[in-house]
């Protein structure tokens, strides 16, 4: 039923006419690449290629290295070993320039990863992601509860923010889609799991820093806190972000159904994926057409956004490039 709605929308394609607006940009990312049936763990795309820095990667502290075909998802993996009780964390990070720093603050920013944990070696949260952004810094850490599920905590000066994620078993090894999102102009972020908010009133932890993000291991706290965790892929992304805007042009329209279209199903391009949970699929098309004709709006995106009605004005063929706006920082 799908195939045959895909097939007749691409020959009338929606637009709103003459729209212009602010578009969001990807800062930088990490796809570790497909498997083939010859891929070697040498051939994994690695961090650096992507314009990410080494910390503390020497084997000092931990190790690092390519995964083929991890999980028989015909997909690589980087693997991040944080094996020694000792600082600094092997980890990957990047620093936002402050020639950027403006649209973060105003539009916000978005921090997301395809990722398993395989080990936390019995001790505490310590893998994941981590950004230290305009004065405050937000440490999202993965470990396994006592009977074996994963769990999340979140940094925070005022209260223990720990959630389970999963059940015990399969699950809590298994790939999922971690997303951390700034609310515009303000310091609260929202943390979603595979497409489900669970935690949107997080604002983090006041800390002097330079603004820049990492993931791997996260647990500056060190302590007993060790682990392993395997990424399929890692983005930074600066706002504004308009639901259902796809191909980053700051509004949802055609354009964006098309994109929705030739990434469909992809495992690298997963700038479609609008609800958050990993995957481009029919889900994400209802949301495009549940916003088909919105653009940026502040004081909209200080807000869980509610499903509008589309003005659906304008009926043509359409047949021009897609594509996704990347800011190209020199590293």
């Amino acid at each position: 039923m799908i195939r045959l709605q895909i097939r007749w929308v691409t020959l009338f394609v929606l637009l709103v006419g003459g729209a212009s607006a602010r578009a969001s940009s990807t800062y930088i990312e990490y796809q570790a690449g497909p498997a083939t049936a010859s891929s070697t763990p040498g051939d994994v795309w690695s961090p650096d290629l992507w314009g990410w820095t080494t910390l503390d990667l020497s084997g000092a502290t931990g190790s690092a290295g390519g995964v083929v075909n991890d999980a028989n998802s015909g997909m690589n993996a980087w693997r991040v070993t944080d094996s020694v009780l000792a600082l600094p964390n092997p980890a990957y990070v990047t620093e936002i320039f402050d020639r950027y720093m403006p649209d973060v603050r105003q539009y916000g920013w978005r921090y997301s990863a395809t990722a398993r944990l395989v080990s936390d070696y019995g001790g505490g949260p310590d893998m994941g992601l981590a950004a230290y952004l305009n004065s405050r810094v937000y440490h999202l850490m993965m470990d396994f509860s006592t009977s074996g599920a994963l769990q999340a905590t979140l940094s925070d000066d005022q209260t223990t923010r720990t959630y389970q994620l999963t059940a015990p078993g399969a699950a809590a090894t298994a790939y999922h889609h971690f997303q951390l999102q700034n609310a515009p102009a303000s310091s609260v972020v929202s943390f979603t799991f595979d497409g489900q908010v669970i935690d949107n009133t997080w604002d983090g932890m006041p800390f002097t820093h330079a603004n820049t993000v990492q993931w791997g291991a996260d647990n500056q706290g060190g302590g007993l806190a060790r682990g392993e965790m395997n990424f399929r892929n890692v983005l930074f992304d600066i706002g504004p972000f308009t639901p259902g805007d796809f191909n980053g042009d700051g509004v949802a329209d055609g354009r964006d159904l098309l994109y929705w279209q030739r990434t469909l199903g992809s495992q690298l391009d997963n700038s479609a994926d609008a609800n958050g949970d990993g995957v481009v699929d029919a889900a994400d098309l209802a949301l495009w057409r549940q916003n088909f004709g919105r653009t940026f709006s502040v004081a909209e995106a200080a807000r869980v956004p509610e499903p509008t009605a589309a003005a659906l004005a304008i009926l043509v063929l359409f047949a021009a490039p897609v594509f996704r706006r990347t800011l190209s920082p020199v590293f």
